[in-house]
């Protein structure tokens, strides 16, 4: 008798059925990988522009803690000069005009004011903010708790500190400007004139900010060029106190170009420029402040001022994302 082994096997059907299933299971897995991906690459794009537009928006707003306020402009960018066709006071700008999207400031010393020797007995800073104006004159400052020239290892001087942090060349001569001094007078006894913004442009006797060295620690002595004008015919106003200015600033609109069909530019920061010496923000350093810009704005509110920032980011050949940031600077 033979016996003869019968083997199962899948039928034509079932197979098809295997794969039309493993079909089904494929598709799924890889719309599900698809998905996963495009979400990794929108995050990815959302967080590197968050990031950048966060950074750039801190370092400004930094900067502009120190600021000088009535020393702030709107400017039209590349323009150099204080002509009112190139520049206007930050809050004589109307808004929604975009003319003027640069934006200038001068910036006070804040490394030398804030600067004491925290391991000696006695420490001062580099420079008081006050001035003895009795014992004043047309040519010196008196201005005692300071150390404005004379270093040690533990306390350096005003002008060490201004030499270290500043890519000036040669060394910066800082200007005085006194606070509270918001008008002068024409004598005898004129008509009295606000200080504006375009004035702390200005050099010499015609701005509302002098050149000045430090001949000792504590005398701020007025440079030979500025002995005349404004100041010996007593139309300057001192005050008792004041602000030593190494720099002005500017944030300047740049490289305008697309991404996608956004228009957008680059943001640079200028320093390290002296306006009271005849300098424009070209004559500064530059530095990249953001890429790919679509939005900045800034706008002065009373005491504070706003800027705000977009950015823009590519995903793939067409989409493109936009972050926001928004920043009130006080002080």
């Amino acid at each position: 008798m033979k016996i003869i082994n019968k083997k199962e096997a899948f039928t034509l059907l079932e197979l098809i059925m295997v794969i039309v299933i493993l079909g089904i299971v494929a598709s799924i897995g890889s719309s599900v990988i698809v998905q996963v991906y495009e979400s990794y690459i929108m995050q990815r794009a959302i967080h590197n522009a968050s990031l950048k537009t966060e950074l750039a928006i801190n370092q400004l707003s930094n900067r502009l803690t120190y600021r000088i306020n009535r020393s702030l402009l709107a400017r039209v960018p590349g323009t150099q000069g204080i002509a009112r066709v190139n520049a206007l006071p930050l809050s004589e700008v109307a808004d929604g005009n975009d003319t003027y999207s640069a934006l200038e400031w001068i910036g006070y010393d804040n490394d030398g004011f804030s600067a004491f020797a925290t391991n000696a007995a006695g420490a001062t800073p580099a420079w008081s903010g006050f001035c003895d104006l009795n014992a004043s004159d047309f040519i010196d400052i008196t201005t005692r708790g300071s150390r404005l020239s004379v270093s040690t290892n533990t306390r350096p001087s005003a002008q060490r500190i201004l030499n270290s942090l500043s890519r000036l060349d040669p060394a910066p001569a800082p200007a005085i400007i006194f606070v509270g001094a918001e008008t002068y007078r024409n004598p005898p006894g004129g008509i009295s004139r606000e200080y504006n913004t375009t004035c702390m442009h200005q050099t010499n006797g015609a701005g509302c900010m002098f050149p000045v060295t430090f001949p000792n620690d504590n005398t701020l002595r007025f440079r030979a060029a500025v002995r005349t004008g404004d100041r010996v015919n007593n139309q300057m106003v001192y005050s008792e106190f004041y602000q030593l200015a190494a720099s002005a600033y500017a944030v300047v609109p740049m490289n305008p170009h697309k991404i996608g069909d956004v228009d957008v530019w680059d943001l640079h920061l200028y320093a390290d420029y002296q306006p009271w010496n005849g300098d424009d923000y070209a004559d500064g350093s530059d530095s990249l402040l953001a890429k790919n810009v679509s939005v900045f704005r800034f706008r002065q509110e009373s005491g504070s001022l706003r800027i705000k920032i977009c950015t823009v980011e590519q995903i793939g050949d067409k989409q493109t994302i936009s972050i926001c940031k928004e920043k009130a600077v006080i002080r």
